[in-house]
């Protein structure tokens, strides 16, 4: 019953109404003294619970013996004494003992046989029993021996205190390991040898034993080598990265000591748990761990000298560890660069395909290797001979494309916008020769302005940015300028010949585009074109166009461009954020580029070899 209900019906028993009171009566005020009241309280929490599992094994202690089969150790019998404690008050209760995979010989409790049925895997005990009881078991384990150690593992079964002890009949000291003890000692028992240890509450029993060695018999360490080595060969350096694997046996080293051939630097020693490296004047490379290495250890040796680009005999160097009792080793050799290699002579070293040399060679250049060498011994020689070659001249920086307007008045005022799509690689400067008797008003540079320079020659000097590298490709930016420069008037009957050039960039370009605007009513003669560059009646724009191109032309009469600079014939306005120089703000000027387009396109300007010019000849200018 839960404790409201038993508080609810004792207040009610001491608050009942008597049997002539009315409803409308109110009720008769009942006084409790403080102890009784507390005496029903307490009434409503005396309530039976359920102990939180059905038992528990208070503590397990195992005695066990060693049997010997044909001399060699066959099994373990084990005489256990589980102190259980039910905690179940009624009921049947499942107390897990032992795992199946043991022989369990017997259960007894008091000397009776107990009830054990398997269970999930485990001898459990069913029982009725109550409180406190000891259990005698006895069961026996499989014991296993390879390569000279003998060992037996079960599970066991949760316990408050876990104690092992474990006999091996043998004649010479044994080397016991009981695996997760947090005590163990070993002692000679008669002509038995005998371990004890104490184990956490839960997990295994793994007990290991093996023949001890004595101090005279003990064998010094023994290392055994093999030497990876890539080699590059190119741009006046040879590098080497060198990996040593070794294999330690019988014993752990904590110093390891390497061979450098003479003339060498060491940049870098890389391994697990290195605490110091140094390099001795007679070339000697030792390197001190924080631990005694023993069985597999790998090292990392980088080295760099000088070396010429034209050289006959250049021996190629080899790291040799000192004390490996054998040594093997591999070579791969690439060229950096343009530098020609070829085989020389060896000595106690064999060519093999670079196919067949290990991945610490091949998994760490992306280069392809021209040679590849394997070698037993530890002082290998290889030779090369090398020779350089003058690199020809690629380009580093490209103009995808240039598009260019020219609005132009009758008086012969031109002001031209060119963009340049630009990817570069590591050139500083975009040079530009701009038309004779241009003023340039601004330059911009990925969308912000900059301050150009001047060169010696007059050429005006835009500085770039470096390509941001996507996809494999170089990202392009635009390079942006707007000057103003004069030019042959309208004469009187309102003829004349428009004639311009654009800048000469010192970078060809793939795509040149330009579109001239001439003033309203214009009629420009059909077949007057000439020039370096075509005359189309749409720009065709061969190469997609990022953000910040001006816009081709289109037929709406009232179509504007905001362009840097100052203003052309009217009023500017304020621009911000960059400035033409110490203390400069550039403007924005509204252009209105209306009137008649005509377009012009090239494939292919070589830059400084080419003039990009155009003209034609027009009529129908007459002043009003």
């Amino acid at each position: 019953m839960h404790k409201q209900s038993v508080l609810a019906a004792a207040l009610a028993a001491a608050l009942a109404w008597p049997a002539h009171a009315r409803a409308e009566d109110p009720p008769e005020r009942v006084v409790l003294q403080l102890d009784e009241f507390l005496k029903l309280y307490e009434a409503t929490r005396k309530r039976e619970e359920e102990p939180p599992r059905e038992g528990a094994l208070a503590s397990a202690r195992y005695r066990g013996e060693v049997v010997f089969e044909d001399g060699k150790p066959s099994a373990a019998v084990f005489r256990a004494k589980h102190h259980v404690e039910v905690l179940r008050t009624r009921g049947w209760a499942r107390i897990p003992l032992l795992p199946a995979t043991v022989a369990l010989q017997s259960a007894k409790i008091g000397g009776k046989e107990a009830p054990v049925v398997i269970e999930g895997g485990f001898y459990t005990l069913v029982t009725d029993r109550r409180g406190a009881f000891d259990l005698d078991l006895q069961f026996g384990v499989a014991v296993s021996t390879a390569e000279g150690q003998s060992s037996l593992s079960f599970q066991l079964a949760p316990s408050g205190a876990t104690e092992v002890e474990l006999a091996v009949p043998a004649k010479e000291d044994l080397d016991f390991t009981v695996i997760g003890a947090q005590l163990e000692s070993d002692k000679v028992v008669g002509g038995n040898r005998v371990v004890e240890a104490t184990l956490p509450a839960t997990g295994s029993l793994t007990v290991q034993w093996q023949r001890e060695i004595p101090e005279a018999e003990k064998k010094s360490a023994r290392m055994y080598a093999e030497v990876q080595t890539l080699v590059s060969l190119g741009e006046g350096v040879l590098r080497t990265t060198t990996t040593v694997q070794h294999t330690i046996l019988f014993a752990g080293l904590d110093k390891l000591s390497y061979e450098v051939p003479k003339g060498m630097t060491v940049l870098d020693v890389r391994g697990a748990s290195i605490r110091d490296w140094k390099l001795g004047e007679d070339g000697k490379l030792d390197v001190v761990l924080n631990f005694a290495a023993e069985g597999s250890y790998s090292l990392v040796v980088d080295l760099e000298r000088a070396m010429p680009d034209d050289s006959k005999d250049l021996s190629v160097p080899v790291v040799s560890p000192i004390g490996a009792e054998r040594s093997k080793g591999y070579l791969g050799i690439e060229s950096r660069g343009n530098l020609e290699i070829a085989s020389g002579a060896t000595e106690a070293a064999t060519p093999v395909d670079v196919r067949a040399l290990p991945a610490a060679i091949l998994g760490v250049t992306d280069q392809p290797l021209l040679f590849g060498f394997k070698y037993v011994g530890a002082r290998p020689k290889i030779s090369v001979a090398t020779g350089s070659h003058a690199e020809v001249e690629v380009l580093v920086t490209l103009l995808d494309q240039t598009l260019a307007n020219t609005m132009w008045t009758r008086e012969g005022r031109r002001l031209t916008s060119v963009t340049y799509q630009v990817r570069n690689n590591r050139r500083q400067f975009l040079r530009l020769a701009l038309p004779q008797g241009a003023e340039l008003w601004s330059t911009r540079v990925g969308g912000r302005g900059v301050q150009p320079a001047k060169a010696s020659d007059g050429r005006v000097m835009v500085p770039l940015l470096r390509s941001q590298e996507q996809g494999g490709m170089l990202s392009s930016f635009d390079v942006e300028l707007v000057y103003v420069e004069g030019g042959e008037a309208t004469d009187e009957r309102g003829r004349g010949t428009f004639k311009a050039r654009l800048p000469v960039a010192d970078v060809p370009s793939t795509y040149v585009g330009w579109t001239v605007y001439s003033p309203e009513g214009t009629k420009v003669g059909r077949f007057s074109h000439e020039g370096t560059l075509q005359h189309v009646d749409g720009l065709s724009m061969p190469i997609p166009r990022s953000g910040g191109y001006i816009e081709a032309p289109t037929d709406q009469p009232a179509q504007q461009q905001v362009m840097d600079g100052k203003d052309f014939g009217g009023a500017a306005a304020p621009m911000g954020n960059a400035a033409m120089g110490q203390g400069a703000t550039p403007v924005a000027a509204i252009l209105p580029l209306s009137g008649e387009a005509t377009c012009y396109e090239k494939l292919l300007a070589f830059g400084d070899e080419e003039q990009l010019e155009v003209s034609f000849r027009y009529r129908g200018l007459r002043k009003k």
